[in-house]
Formats: C-alpha cells, structure tokens, sequence
C-alpha cells in the first residue's frame, strides 16, 4: 500500500450564471457567464492545453497542478456541507498537485480555482 498522497483536489473553477451572494462587484459591476458561454470556456480551457500556474503568474509556475478531470455538472445541486453547492452548468476542475503547489494547498494559501482569460462585457439596457 502507497502512503503517499494522491494530492488530488477537486473544485468549481467556474460558477454558471449570476451568483446570488453578489449584488455588485468591486469594479461595480456583476460579471457571471451563461452556462452554454461558460461550457464553450470550459471546453477552450482543455483544447488550449489545460495550463495551470498559481497565483495568476509567474509564468515559472505554470505546471504547479495536471487536469485530470474538467466537467460541466449536469447533475441536481450537490452540497458539499462546507457552504458550496455545486449547480447545473458549473464547471468544475480535479487536478493533481505538484509537490510546492500541495504544500501551498495544505497550508489554505491555495484555495480554489481562479480561470484567467479575456471576455467582453455586455451591458442590458432597459428600453
């Protein structure tokens, strides 16, 4: 039997649709991605490579965990019993973490998954 760690984790990279909690964001406004919009992301995520680094940079990081699993939930609400519920639509990401990046975890500095990327605002206008 291996004592080792698996250093598994698994978590909502993205949440689907405008998250209740928020009613304005610190930039003052309330960004959220559409399920079918967040799936085409989840889907460019794992087509450009699935690259991971920590702390959105340095570039030296990039390797600090390896997807193992990238998944839309399709599922009823899964509570987790920590406060998350994880809904339909929302993108979830399991990675083995490398050794620093486990450390990292195990102390609560790394805590989640934090996509980065580019998107284009849409603002509603009331007629």
């Amino acid at each position: 039997m291996n004592d080792q760690p698996q250093r598994y984790v698994l978590g909502i990279a993205y949440q689907a649709g405008p998250d209740p909690r928020i009613q304005r964001g610190a930039d003052g406004g309330r960004d959220f991605f559409s399920e079918d919009e967040l799936e085409k992301a989840a889907w460019g995520f794992l087509q450009k490579g699935a690259q991971v680094g920590l702390f959105h940079g340095p570039e030296e990081s990039i390797g600090a965990a390896t997807v193992v699993e990238s998944y839309i939930w399709r599922a009823e609400p899964w509570d987790l019993g920590n406060g998350t519920v994880v809904r339909k639509g929302d993108w979830l990401i399991g990675a083995i973490l490398d050794e620093p990046a486990w450390q990292l975890y195990k102390s609560g500095r790394v805590t989640g998954w934090s996509p980065q990327g580019s998107a284009r605002r849409i603002t509603n206008r009331s007629s």
